[in-house]
């Protein structure tokens, strides 16, 4: 086994997103005339669930018959993303927010020796285009090997499907895959797929259990910059 292919996950692991999903979410709930806001915390709790979990929360709030959730899920999960890439994009491109440490500079030194670099997201890939777009500043979208978004599966993570999916679109043996994750999920649908996995907690999973993975990180540059000779070495681990 050699590494192929780098794949990684987008929000919490290039850059740190979770916050805005959160005030995305508490945006929606002012147009739909809810008094609740998600701290935090509250966000941090709702993680942990998998599936639409948040949707089916707000949507409890209605107290409208189950029939009507596929229509509620579909339209506000829109304007949710709406809202989001506003925020987000916005504070991208003024500078207010950038990569997370150490994601350029890896990433142009696995580009410059010719590996291939993929992206496997929970989020919509039209969305995903528009962040990573506002994050690089750069043309990085259009050297990507492959992109597979929230709307390329049904199934999750902790499903490795989103993953066996970029390796098969690849053309790569998942087991010559290293991934970059953020999360407990993240991490375990990697190496469900039998990928290798480099974790580097964001901050909404500072709490996350991440003794399985292949190697864990704080980021990309600490305590000392990972490097593409890093993760060629985890097949000797």
């Amino acid at each position: 086994m050699t590494l192929q292919l780098v794949i990684s996950d987008l929000d919490g692991t290039i850059v740190e997103t979770e916050d805005y999903h959160r005030r995305a979410y508490n945006g929606l709930f002012e147009e739909l005339g809810f008094d609740t806001r998600w701290t935090k915390q509250d966000y941090v709790n709702r993680l942990n669930v998998m599936g639409g979990g948040k949707l089916k929360e707000v949507f409890s709030w209605l107290n409208k018959p189950d029939s009507e959730y596929g229509k509620f899920k579909e339209e506000t999960y829109l304007r949710k993303t709406q809202l989001y890439l506003q925020l987000i994009t916005h504070d991208l491109r003024a500078g207010a927010l950038g990569l997370r440490p150490g994601v350029q500079r890896l990433f142009a030194e696995i580009e410059k020796a010719g590996v291939p670099i993929a992206i496997g997201t929970a989020c919509e890939k039209n969305a995903a285009y528009q962040v990573l777009d506002a994050a690089f500043h750069t043309s990085f979208t259009r050297k990507l090997e492959a992109l597979c978004g929230g709307d390329d599966t049904p199934l999750k993570k902790p499903n490795p499907a989103i993953y066996l999916l970029v390796a098969e679109q690849c053309g790569v043996d998942p087991y010559n895959c290293v991934v970059l994750e953020d999360t407990h999920h993240g991490m375990m649908a990697a190496l469900s797929a039998g990928m290798k996995c480099v974790a580097s907690p964001s901050e909404y999973a500072l709490s996350h259990d991440f003794s399985d993975a292949t190697l864990q990180v704080k980021d990309f540059q600490t305590p000392s910059p990972l490097t593409l000779h890093d993760l060629r070495n985890l097949y000797e681990l």
